[in-house]
């Protein structure tokens, strides 16, 4: 029964709503610090890729409520009953959902991608997929390898949240709180990567990636287990 009642598409409408509403809440009754945003790109109307584990998908809410970029905003997610409500929640931010559904296909999303990249696009990625997190697939290299366009990834924190008990590690954020959101330098793919090259940047960006989230979650002293490997391992 639960399962068809969120299949509606009233349901996800009305979920993506209240996750907007809350996402709202949490901006506007926190502090945040945002470094390294590539404010020129976006001033300049230049494209880029913006990554993100998918238990921090709010990190780009949370830097367009503060200064929307002049660049248009798209984000890939799979279409299925989760990813619904989350186009839905997205819409209110003005960012449009790329279905990468793994049952239409990697391929036709990556050349859906590389057409978007060709006018000013904010292209947001959590390329972890699906299971497990923090966790990187080789799809992000090989669309910024094709694309030849930056990757910047990030990650933000709270000073109080929950970690959920999903296979993401989500975090929710409380309202009247402390926050950051991290931006790393410039990352660009080599284009002529073979499939050796391409499993390497993986492995790289996959690190970068852990250590920025590490950052966030020590820079505001998150008060929750995250689940994210120590420093020691990812040296």
């Amino acid at each position: 029964m639960l399962k068809k009642i969120g299949k509606s598409a009233f349901v996800q409408e009305l979920i993506g709503w209240f996750f907007y509403l809350y996402v709202l809440l949490v901006f506007k009754t926190s502090r945040w610090t945002i470094e390294n945003r590539p404010l020129d790109l976006e001033e300049n109307g230049e494209s880029y890729f913006y990554a993100f584990w998918h238990g921090r998908l709010l990190s780009g809410t949370f830097f367009y409520l503060d200064k929307r970029p002049k660049l248009k905003g798209y984000v890939l997610a799979s279409l299925h009953r989760d990813g619904r409500a989350i186009a839905a929640a997205m819409g209110h931010f003005d960012i449009t959902t790329v279905d990468g559904s793994s049952k239409k296909g990697g391929v036709g999303a990556a050349l859906n991608i590389n057409r978007l990249l060709k006018g000013p696009t904010l292209m947001a990625i959590a390329p972890d997929g699906r299971k497990p997190g923090y966790k990187m697939t080789k799809g992000l290299v090989s669309m910024a390898k094709e694309s030849q366009r930056p990757v910047y990834l990030s990650a933000f924190s709270v000073k109080r949240g929950k970690i959920l008990r999903t296979w993401d590690k989500f975090l929710l954020p409380y309202p009247f709180n402390k926050g950051v959101v991290l931006f790393s330098e410039p990352i660009y793919v080599p284009a002529d990567l073979n499939a050796e090259g391409v499993e390497e940047w993986r492995q790289r960006l996959e690190k970068r990636l852990l250590e920025i989230t590490i950052e966030a979650d020590e820079r505001v002293g998150l008060k929750a287990e995250t689940g994210l490997q120590a420093k020691e391992e990812i040296k």
